[in-house]
């Protein structure tokens, strides 16, 4: 004869199994929310993203406050613009289906880059282009009669600074800046010829 609480055990039982499983939807376990204040910010141009995650950006509020969500939750660089000549990298350990408040920011200068492009016969290439990878910092078209662009304001610390041009070969280096600092970036990319391209056709 069966104990008469039995089928309630039962459920309770399968209810941890499926758990325990994946039975549920975990996934806000994985993510937080950020909040904090950005001091002095120009709200015209303010927004709060997450370094490597380009995808991950907020505006900020009239007062400089944000709140960004779906952070994910492990050790993260939040990558803070402030006014046109003012960042910041402010590390942040967001806690699943929680919100976390790193406080008051207050962004100093930030750096800026100038990139320099030629191609290796001294020329400005065509439709020149550069990103800092993991910032929003993407796509950012030469001048085509200085074969110049300015990137920034980024705060101080190193980035991986990729430059393409129509019929050149890409270029990604390293580069690091310092608070405040005008840095000018020479860079000179090899020209491709046509049959040296990417095999688009088979």
């Amino acid at each position: 004869m069966r104990a008469p609480g039995q089928p309630w055990l039962l459920s309770m039982l399968a209810l941890v199994l499926a758990g325990a499983c994946g039975g549920f939807n975990n996934g806000q376990l994985g993510e937080g929310s950020v909040r904090g204040r950005i001091l002095g910010a120009d709200v015209d141009v303010a927004w709060v993203g997450v370094f490597g995650e380009s995808e991950l950006m907020t505006r900020v509020s009239s007062d400089g406050r944000f709140e960004l969500e779906g952070v994910p939750a492990r050790t993260v660089e939040l990558f803070v613009m402030a006014s046109r000549t003012r960042a910041a990298r402010v590390r942040a350990v967001p806690q699943g289906a929680r919100v976390i408040d790193v406080g008051d920011i207050d962004a100093p200068p930030g750096a800026f880059i100038t990139v320099r492009l030629r191609g290796d016969d001294g020329n400005v290439p065509e439709e020149g282009e550069v990103e800092v990878d993991g910032t929003p910092f993407d796509d950012l078209p030469v001048d085509p009669s200085t074969g110049e662009v300015r990137v920034g304001p980024l705060p101080a610390g190193c980035y991986a600074v990729e430059v393409d041009a129509k019929q050149h070969a890409k270029k990604e280096e390293q580069v690091c800046v310092r608070e405040g600092e005008e840095r000018l970036y020479d860079v000179v990319l090899a020209k491709v010829d046509d049959d040296d391209g990417d095999d688009d056709d088979d």
